[in-house]
């Protein structure tokens, strides 16, 4: 017979299952055999990038996305025995953060950036699984009328390729510099870097796309 499938993971399910001793299993396991200690730093590790999901996709709403990331975590501690290595922790609770975020917006007067966010969430997933290299957008991050679209793009983006863009374009490190940071070879960062740059590109282009246009 075939295993019921956990619905918070039905938008992320990846090719291949982590091992049996992957950290976030390792972290499944002390947090449901009561290690205080695991749990907090369960916690600290996602608390960051979760938010930064979720503040995006509630329109820049502070109150609403700490509510929301709340919620989160504690769906995420009562079925965290269902979590299964499928795909990274951080995935997971973004699978359970996504639904959290529908249903609020069934609650209310929807706002056109997190319709645009969750109609287009299957085509950026898609995106991301297929990044070729594409310039990005010169100046593009430092454009006030563009930051609300730029935020919703970056949130959706893996972390390595928010913090390769956020590093060259904010930051204005340079590729050795970036390598430097991140521990990798100077060719590997300007690798993620690139891949960075057309994910960004492809989904930057959806969602303003999806907004009705963008000049």
């Amino acid at each position: 017979m075939e295993r019921a499938k956990d619905p918070t993971l039905a938008e992320h399910e990846g090719p291949v299952q982590l091992p049996s001793g992957s950290p976030d299993l390792a972290t499944r396991d002390a947090v449901l055999a009561g290690d205080r200690d695991a749990a907090e730093g369960f916690f600290r590790l996602h608390l960051g990038s979760l938010y930064e999901f979720v503040h995006y996709r509630v329109g820049g709403n502070r109150a609403v996305a700490e509510d929301l990331v709340q919620d989160t975590f504690l769906t995420a501690l009562e079925r965290l025995a269902a979590f299964d290595g499928r795909a990274s922790l951080h995935t997971w609770l973004c699978g359970i953060a996504k639904n959290k975020i529908r249903a609020q917006r069934r609650r209310r007067r929807p706002v056109l950036i997190e319709d645009v966010l969750a109609e287009a969430d299957p085509e950026i997933e898609a995106i991301l699984m297929a990044v070729d290299r594409e310039p990005l957008p010169d100046g593009v991050l430092e454009r006030e009328e563009t930051k609300e679209l730029v935020g919703a793009t970056l949130s959706s983006l893996t972390p390595d390729y928010r913090d390769a863009l956020l590093a060259k374009y904010v930051e204005e490190l340079s590729t050795a510099e970036i390598a430097a940071r991140t521990g990798k070879h100077e060719k590997a960062a300007e690798s993620t870097l690139q891949r960075a740059r057309t994910a960004f590109g492809r989904v930057f282009t959806l969602l303003a796309k999806k907004r009705g246009g963008y000049a």
